[in-house]
Formats: C-alpha cells, sequence, structure tokens
C-alpha cells in the first residue's frame, strides 16, 4: 500500500476530511486538526503555499488498523515485524525527482501551530542518514524550526541521529541528510521504533508493508530513500553552526525548554507532480500513536517474559501518550502485579505512572480503568519510588537533578487476601 492508496483507503473508510476553503498556516491548521482528531485532514487551499497539505495521518487505532494485521493482536503484528525484517529492493528511478528546485522552505505548507511558538515548525519529516562506514541509513523523526528559505534548527536528542553527528563532528564534518515528507504511516512506525543495534528502521519498514517498500538513491548524496514518497529535502545539518531553537509546544502540551540546536541547510528540493506536504500535530493523537505505540510493543514483550498471561498495554491519552500506561493481565502470583509494573519501568524508563489491572478490565474504556483503581486498590497497593531516573519531557521534573517519580497502582483483585467485593455484577 502506498501513500496514495492509503490515502485513499482512509477516504473510503469516511477516515478522512477535505477542507476546500482557504486556511492560514497561523494557528488555523491546529484548529482543523484539533476538531478532526482521530480522522486524517487534508487542506487543499493554504493561502501561503501552492501545495496541498494533509495531517492527522495516524491519530486513531482505527487508521493503525490499515496498516498492521486486522487478524491479530496490534502488538503481537507489529512485534512479528520488529523480529522479522525484510531488506526493500535499490530502484534507479523515482517520481519523487520528476521535479526539484533550490532550497525555498518557506514556500512549503509548514505551520506554526502555536502562537506561543518560535516559528513555523516541520513536525513530519523522517530524517535518513548513513550509520557512520556503512550505507544504511538510520531513520528518525525531528522537529525542525524554520529560520529562512535554506535554513532549520533541528532538535537532536541523544539517539543514533546524535550520534551519527557527533562522530561527523569530532571529524570537522557535516552530515549529509534526506528528509522525506509525505509517507506511508508505516515508514513512521518504524522510525519511531527502538531497534537492536545494526539494524536499519528500513527494513521494519518493509516488512510492515509486506515486503512491496522499494528504494532509491538520492541524487547528491546517495542516501537511501522510499521510491514513494512526496518530497524529499536533501542536505546538511552544519557541524559548526548552532541556534537556540523553540520555544516549542511538545507532547505533553507544555512549552518545552529553549536549548541551542545545530541547523540544518537545504540544497535541493525534490517532489512528484502534484505533490501533498504532510505535517504532525504535536501533543494530539498522532504524536501519542507514533511516539506510544512502540513503547507499548516494547513494555508488552518486557511484562510477558515475567508475567505470562499479558491481555493488552495501552499508554493512555491522559500520560500523553508516554508517561502513564495501563496493562491488563493474569496472574496467580501474590506479587505479580507488582513484577509487571517493574518490567514495564524497565521497558520504557520515561515511565511515570503504571496501573496494573485484571483481564475483565478494558484497559481503552477510562470509566472501567478508574473503577478498577478505586475499588481494587487498596493498603499497599500504591507505590511510589522517588528520585528516579524522569524522562525529560515531564514538566513536573527535579529542575536540579532531572529525577522524578515512579507511581505503581495494583489494581487488580487480591485473591490472597479474605475478602470479597472485588467482582464486577454490573
Amino acid at each position: 500500500m502506498s501513500f496514495r492508496d492509503y490515502l485513499n483507503s482512509l477516504k473510503s473508510s469516511s477516515l478522512l476530511v477535505e477542507i476546500n476553503e482557504e486556511v492560514s498556516l497561523e494557528g488555523e491548521v491546529t484548529e482543523h486538526l484539533q476538531a478532526h482528531d482521530g480522522k486524517a485532514v487534508i487542506f487543499n487551499n493554504i493561502i501561503e503555499s501552492q501545495f496541498p497539505l494533509v495531517g492527522n495521518l495516524l491519530s486513531s487505532r482505527e487508521q493503525l488498523k490499515f496498516i498492521l494485521n486486522g487478524d491479530k493482536k496490534f502488538h503481537d503484528s507489529f512485534r512479528d515485524s520488529l523480529l522479522n525484517p525484510l531488506n526493500p529492493e535499490v530502484c534507479n528511478q523515482s517520481l519523487t525527482f520528476e521535479n526539484a528546485f533550490s532550497s525555498n522552505l518557506l514556500s512549503l505548507p509548514i505551520p506554526k501551530f502555536f502562537e506561543q511558538e518560535g516559528g513555523r515548525y516541520l513536525t513530519s519529516g523522517i530524517i535518513f542518514s548513513n550509520f557512520p562506514g556503512t550505507d544504511n541509513p538510520n531513520l528518525s523523526i525531528h522537529r525542525m524550526m524554520i529560520i529562512d528559505n535554506q535554513r532549520g534548527a533541528i532538535r537532536l536528542v541523544p539517539r543514533d541521529l546524535h550520534n551519527i553527528f557527533n562522530y561527523n563532528c569530532e571529524k570537522g564534518e557535516d552530515t549529509p541528510i534526506a528528509i522525506v515528507v509525505g509517507y506511508h504511516p508505516a515508514l513512521a512506525l518504524a522510525a519511531s521504533s527502538p531497534l537492536i543495534k545494526g539494524e536499519t528502521e528500513l527494513n521494519i519498514a518493509n516488512s510492515l508493508l509486506r515486503g512491496s517498500l522499494e528504494v532509491v538513491r538520492t541524487p547528491k548524496y546517495g542516501i537511501k530513500v522510499p521510491t514513494d514518497v512526496e518530497f524529499v529535502l536533501e542536505g546538511k545539518i552544519l557541524a559548526d553552526q548552532f541556534i537556540v531553537e523553540g520555544p516549542y509546544v511538545d507532547i505533553t502540551g507544555t512549552l518545552d525548554e529553549m536549548r541551542k540546536q545545530p541547523i540544518v541547510e537545504i540544497e535541493q528540493i525534490y517532489h512528484r507532480n502534484n505533490p501533498i506536504f504532510q505535517t504532525i500535530l504535536a501533543a494530539h493523537n498522532e504524536h501519542y500513536i507514533l511516539m506510544g505505540f512502540p513503547r507499548e510493543v516494547k513494555i508488552y514483550s518486557k511484562v510477558a517474559s515475567v508475567i505470562p498471561e499479558v491481555h493488552d498495554v495501552y499508554l493512555t491519552p491522559e500520560g500523553s501518550g508516554w508517561l502513564s500506561a495501563i496493562i491488563s493481565i493474569s496472574t496467580e502470583k501474590k506479587d505479580g502485579a507488582k513484577l509487571a509494573a517493574k518490567a514495564a519501568f524497565e521497558a520504557h524508563p520515561s515511565l511515570k505512572w503504571c496501573t496494573i489491572v485484571d483481564e475483565d478490565i478494558d484497559v481503552w474504556n477510562r470509566e472501567e480503568v478508574e473503577w478498577a483503581r478505586i475499588t481494587r486498590a487498596g493498603e499497599g497497593d500504591i507505590e511510589i519510588i522517588n528520585k528516579v531516573r524522569g524522562s525529560s519531557l515531564d514538566p513536573s521534573k527535579n529542575l536540579d537533578d532531572k529525577t522524578s517519580i515512579r507511581v505503581i497502582i495494583d489494581a487488580t483483585k487480591k485473591k490472597d487476601r479474605d475478602q470479597g467485593g472485588y467482582e464486577k455484577v454490573m
């Protein structure tokens, strides 16, 4: 399934909304995406750009069904792809390179989402950059604040691209990159997933796409990118130029701190005929799914290693798809719930709250989960661990040492206690 096929599937399933009226990039795109959270939105008449724009491409579990095998649990299906990567075929041509023009970032439909932000932000760009000494690209999504027609400030977190950048800086070299925009969401899921060392996210994306992914080399730097994407921006992260990036509304809906970040210089922009640009609205469902769902899979696998019956894992919107998990298990162990929670924290160190429930509680149903918390968590069932490594995204972290808390809520029925009242009669 290609990007265009995916859009057509959403449209036929009433999961895509078309906006034909004039829309400004200054806040109005945000209003429409918020109003239709859970459905893709395509803007056909952007005031400041000739290109249409689409957002909310993966903002619901209904949309996730088009990517993962509907006959299996979501987590199992995604884990199958992680365990069975497929090398994509390398081609010589791509429709993406039919049109080329010198960098003009301000002509692209890149929104300014919130008034408090430092500028227009490219949030959907998947950065492709080769691991040193290899022909294998790393894929990762990074926000980029637009500075001018050719430059942007990229937020680098201490992961693979940051390591690649530092490696090149030590040699006094810039880091060649290709930024892909307008892609099938399987590519974004793969780019958001923690992988074993040496694996490339391209192979995971190809597995998710049932082996249909093909790649081509970019004209200047020869970086392998998918053939069927709307835009490719080719350039480099400069080794010796930095600028203060931000403010930016991050996943928790609060302003992230401002930092000096590297500058990206775009040298050439390529696009297919009649292309569609793409955006991701922070602190809403698409952001939660792309950040959280791959971690749900990791949590699921880790908890299953200590508790054989794991029914579901959900990183909740209330926890910004990152900080709070609901896990459904079945266990005869007296301390099974706390074992499960500790495994979850090990799998996802940024996790702050972890609630363990029984199989009879629907992790997706907020009322049921809250009912279980209130009626099944009693004396000794809530544990607070202080001064632990916290998420950099947690606004309540200790600013001096960056630590936070971990909270375990055992909201399961207690088989070892001589009391009734745990069973739900209604």
